[in-house]
């Protein structure tokens, strides 16, 4: 088993090589001095390997404990590379699921129901007081401090009567069927 002073005193050679811990786990020191954490294991009757990272941001304790989670989605039939893939994609798409698109999205389903001067109202708010502030962030880490913030950003210019209308129209609509405030609503203040 590897030791962190191993670890650090491991210098580059003119080719890659590798330092064994235990349970297929290893680091390979490239020439450029960069050290990698990876794991051989075999699924469906074929050789793979898993990266964890480089060294000394993934330490070696936790190098083992993702090797250990690993090991246990082997156990369960899984293999560990396609679930990497599959959360690298959702955090790719969540990233992408902006308070805009969200916004954009609710109005173009809700418009045919309203009024064109209604319409016409929800939609210059949103991109007069909500997309400059919070527009670009996902919705996923939107949270009803930053929403609040925003508020208060738009009550500062004394339009309170606009501060109100957007407070309804984002907790109502966008915040709960985007399972926005999933741990708590706005509350007026």
């Amino acid at each position: 088993m590897l030791s962190d002073v191993e670890i650090i005193n491991a210098k580059p050679k003119l080719k890659p090589f590798k330092l064994a811990d235990s349970n297929q786990l290893y680091l390979v020191v490239t020439p450029k001095g960069s050290k990698l954490w990876r794991m051989k294991y075999v699924f469906d009757g074929k050789e793979k390997t898993q990266s964890f990272g480089p060294y000394p941001l993934v330490g070696l304790s936790l190098a083992r404990q993702m090797r250990d989670d690993a090991r246990k989605l082997l156990l369960n039939g899984v293999d560990p590379a396609a679930v990497k893939r599959q959360q690298v994609q959702a955090s790719i798409e969540n990233s992408r699921l902006t308070f805009a698109v969200v916004a954009d999205e609710w109005f173009e389903l809700n418009k045919a129901k309203w009024a064109v001067r209604h319409g016409n109202d929800v939609l210059r708010s949103l991109k007069r007081d909500a997309f400059p502030h919070i527009g670009r962030i996902p919705i996923g880490e939107l949270t009803p401090p930053k929403i609040v913030e925003t508020l208060r950003l738009v009550e500062n210019r004394e339009a309170i009567e606009t501060a109100k209308r957007l407070r309804q129209r984002w907790h109502i609509r966008l915040c709960h069927r985007c399972r926005l405030c999933r741990k708590r609503p706005l509350r007026e203040s």
